[in-house]
């Protein structure tokens, strides 16, 4: 602002300045600051590389005798010289030097007239007062405009600035407050997400394993598994509260309460973070708050079987399916027998596979339609004695039926290693999801997108301080913004 208003303050003190000044100067075209040198009988200048004294006669006497032109301050003797200049005192107006060359040229240069002056008289009128005017008028103008943006700065500073950098420690202090609650919050949430994770893989092996052991029972073998259909209708039949217990039992997870209760706090203060609802197995929707001030040591009820009767227990409990239950129980001992016979002959199993596997490869080859394929398909088939009409009729059928049974033990027998393999690992059906876990799931990610906001703040915060923004760090008004002029220039007297 001091350097803004320094031209209109000189503006004023010209005309004074001037006149003090103008009765002292005894040399034309010598500035009020050099008169010191002119006003001896002879002055000193370098002639032709020599430190040579003149006297004073030799000013402006129309001949170039110094090697810089000071001789002729005045004159346009020297105006080969890039170095000589005329001082035009331009009373009124700013002072200002033109080259000697433009002397006596005809052409008004200084706005006093006094580069055209011929004894004491000049052909060009004083404009001096009217530029003088002229520039007064437009740094006002000028001034207006800096002042007012200069207010802006100020204000920029003093507040939006200001709040930014003397406001970071404690905003960093904040964000590592807001970041601490937040992570004790995801480490309870992972907590329960683990805890009912832990509960949806049990449950996905109960229901493969109860898929499995259905499908078996039914007469399936491991090489017909469900249709899509089926799987779907299987699923959905299934009943959580109804699987076995203990498997699902999860009293070796205890949750701590009075974490969960400062976990809870923290959403009071950060409700915008997390949005989604907590559904529970009975369909109802909580917030995380609610749930997590739920007492989740709590065993969950299950149902209640009734008091088995004596016959009941004679019917269920060891071999009673097998002399005092119904035919399916009878089923159900069988198939366990079965299995037990086929695990325990396994070995014998592999040995087959392994003295068949050559065979069915060779054959496999052979098949292919580059090497013996379309004769092969050629052959006749050989339909299966036991698909013929005269042997399921053999024995009024009784053979067929003995045949059927044998051949599904049989089966039973050779798929018992499968089928414990497929219980004890069971293929997880990643589609089956139960309600809370996937809520609890759908949660971690919002607390993950907060925290990573949050982290993201407090290190462009950081970055932001490191940097020099200038003066009272003005320039941090501009930062992340983009900044646009546009500048037309006309060019020889041609419109853009």
């Amino acid at each position: 602002m001091t350097r803004l208003l320094r031209p209109l303050v000189l503006l004023g003190l010209i005309p004074a300045a001037s006149c003090t000044s103008s009765s002292s100067v005894q040399i034309r075209g010598v500035a009020p600051s050099d008169e010191a040198t002119y006003l001896s009988a002879e002055f000193s200048c370098v002639v032709n590389g020599k430190v040579t004294n003149l006297p004073i006669s030799r000013v402006n006497d129309e001949f170039c005798d110094c090697d810089d032109g000071r001789d002729e301050p005045g004159t346009a003797a020297c105006s080969h010289l890039i170095s000589a200049q005329f001082h035009c005192e331009n009373d009124g107006f700013f002072p200002g030097k033109i080259h000697t060359s433009r002397i006596h040229d005809g052409i008004c240069d200084c706005c006093d007239g006094s580069d055209e002056e011929i004894k004491g008289k000049s052909s060009c009128p004083n404009t001096c007062a009217v530029a003088a005017n002229k520039h007064r008028k437009e740094a006002e103008q000028r001034l207006v405009v800096v002042k007012a943006g200069f207010d802006k700065r100020q204000a920029t500073i003093t507040r939006e600035i200001a709040e930014y950098f003397n406001g970071a420690q404690e905003a960093e202090t904040a964000t590592q407050k807001e970041l601490a609650g937040l992570k004790l919050l995801k480490d309870r949430v992972t907590v329960h997400k683990d805890r009912e994770e832990l509960k949806e893989k049990k449950y996905r092996m109960e229901a493969a394993r109860q898929k499995q052991a259905e499908g078996h029972e039914n007469g399936e073998t491991s090489k017909q598994q469900f249709s899509d259909a089926k799987e779907k209708e299987a699923v959905e039949a299934l009943e959580f509260e109804g699987l076995d217990s203990v498997r699902v039992a999860d009293d070796d997870v205890p949750v701590n309460s009075e974490e969960d209760e400062r976990a809870s706090e923290v959403l009071n203060s950060r409700r915008e973070t997390v949005k989604s609802l907590i559904e529970l197995p009975d369909g109802t929707r909580v917030p995380l708050a609610d749930y997590l001030r739920m007492n989740h040591n709590k065993q969950a009820p299950t149902k209640k079987r009734a008091p088995r009767t004596a016959e009941e227990m004679r019917r269920e409990d060891f071999l009673g399916p097998l002399f005092n239950g119904d035919a399916e129980g009878r089923k159900r001992i069988g198939l366990y027998a079965l299995r037990t016979i086929g695990i325990v002959i396994s070995p014998v199993r592999v040995l087959i596979e392994l003295i068949l596997f050559s065979p069915r490869t060779l054959w496999s080859v052979l098949s292919t339609p580059e090497i013996a394929g379309s004769v092969i398909d050629k052959l006749p088939d050989f339909a299966y004695p036991s698909r013929s009409i005269w042997f399921r009729q053999l024995g009024g059928g009784s053979v067929y039926d003995g045949y059927s049974s044998v051949m599904w033990g049989a089966r039973v027998v050779w798929d018992a290693p499968v089928y414990a393999y497929h219980y004890l690992f069971p293929k997880l059906d990643d589609e089956l999801k139960l309600p809370v876990a996937e809520s609890l799931r759908k949660v971690l990610r919002e607390i993950d997108a907060g925290i990573a906001k949050l982290e993201k703040e407090q290190n462009d915060k950081r970055e932001a301080a490191k940097m020099d923004y200038g003066p009272d760090r003005a320039y941090f008004a501009l930062k992340d913004k983009c900044i646009e002029k546009r500048i037309e220039v006309c060019n020889a007297g041609l419109e853009l």
